[in-house]
């Protein structure tokens, strides 16, 4: 019986490996199967042709965790971020220490957190990315896999890609760097160059994570193998395999961008973050190269030029806080804190940049940052705005500029 349109998924390129059995049936557009889950693609040439016609074709699961749903009232994305923060280091360090855990747990509490995510990013995706962009006072350990995992989620949704998947990748996203925890803080604050044994242990943490979630009970496959390709390229200049090209899943490639993204905006001890400009070109300079130009499109339309949370300087003097995408990705919706004499507003102000006085003349470097209360930013009515998001073609102009 053929499978119907509510069921299919277009298959990207990447997704699908030579010699591995697929986690999913393959069918045409009409639902006509073409190979049955499990089945072994063994020739480059059949690899090529599902690529182009096929589709995933995946069974509904009644039990399948979904998003979490936030009800009409007020939520505090900033200490909700914060409380995800905390239960992803607390079982971290369960693991860390060798805790023996029961069949399954590993994977539903990762599981939980995942649907956390999914169901802040549809109540208010600004103002967790705004959390992404302001937080600087969790540790890195959890930070950095909050961090691409709310992006890659961002991208997944804009996608459609169905919650099967959406779930194994951004378990994937949240454990991706689990062997590197007990070392992470030493290498976040490290201003010499690595030693060889460093090194070796960072060529290595990829597949000392894949064991590590095997001995915690974790069995899903593709989980498993985004771990093992979160630092593969295109070029093959990655590890731990030396991938190249399609041998690199596409999910894979996604949490690619999004780690790099990440760890650009978050400061070093040896310098601060990067400049937003200057993340974004060196994204679009990565494109093709070590890294998926159409996933970097995607992922740059999606979080906006300017994306919330970050502190800009208006042209009549305000400082202000990217609050809102808006359809035109140069012009988002700010709230301006801070006056051109240096006093603060009694609340924030709701600036639309499009106007030619409320404009971005600049993005703020760490210098010109203040301490505020980010709840007070998304809490207002006043700075709520309805907004659709940009489509692909709205931000070619400023890519063609970038590259």
């Amino acid at each position: 019986m053929p499978f119907t349109s509510l069921d299919l998924q277009k298959i990207n390129s990447g997704q699908l490996q030579l010699n591995q059995p697929v986690p999913w049936a393959i069918c045409d557009e009409k639902g006509q199967l073409l190979l049955e889950k499990g089945g072994v693609i063994e020739s480059a040439e059949f690899q090529l042709i599902l690529e182009k016609v096929g589709y995933f074709a995946y069974q509904i699961e009644s039990d399948l965790p979904q998003p979490a749903q936030f009800n009409k009232r007020k939520v505090n994305p900033f200490a909700e971020f914060e409380d995800l923060s905390f239960r992803l280091g607390e079982l971290f360090a369960q693991l860390e220490k060798g805790t023996v855990f029961g069949p399954g747990v590993v994977k539903r509490r990762i599981f939980n957190l995942v649907t956390q995510v999914q169901g802040l990013v549809q109540h208010d995706a600004d103002a967790l990315l705004g959390a992404v962009h302001l937080n600087d006072r969790l540790d890195y350990i959890v930070h950095h896999p909050l961090q691409i995992a709310i992006l890659t989620e961002l991208v997944l949704d804009r996608l459609k890609i169905p919650q099967k998947i959406r779930l194994s990748v951004l378990a994937a996203a949240l454990t991706s760097n689990l062997a590197m925890n007990p070392y992470q803080k030493i290498l976040h604050q490290q201003t010499s160059p690595l030693t060889d044994k460093q090194r070796d242990m960072i060529h290595r943490h990829p597949i000392e994570g894949v064991r590590q979630l095997k001995n915690a009970g974790v069995d899903d496959d593709l989980w498993l193998m985004l771990v093992a390709q979160h630092h593969e390229k295109l070029d093959g200049s990655g590890y731990p395999a030396g991938l190249t090209g399609e041998a690199v899943r596409y999910e894979a490639r996604l949490l690619a961008v999004a780690d790099v993204y990440s760890a650009m905006v978050t400061p070093r001890v040896y310098r601060g973050p990067l400049r937003l400009k200057e993340s974004l070109k060196d994204l679009m300079q990565q494109g093709g190269v070590t890294l998926d130009a159409k996933i970097i499109r995607i992922f740059i339309t999606e979080l906006g030029l300017y994306p919330p949370g970050v502190f800009v300087r208006l042209n009549n003097g305000d400082l202000g806080v990217v609050v809102g995408r808006t359809p035109d990705p140069k012009c988002p919706v700010v709230a301006s804190i801070k006056k051109s004499d240096g006093n603060f507003f009694p609340s924030p102000r709701k600036r639309r940049t499009s106007d030619a006085d409320y404009g971005i003349k600049y993005v703020c470097d760490a210098t010109e940052r203040v301490q505020i209360n980010p709840a007070n930013l998304w809490g207002l009515d006043a700075i709520r705005v309805e907004v659709r998001r940009p489509e692909f073609s709205e931000v070619s102009e400023f890519l063609r500029q970038l590259s």
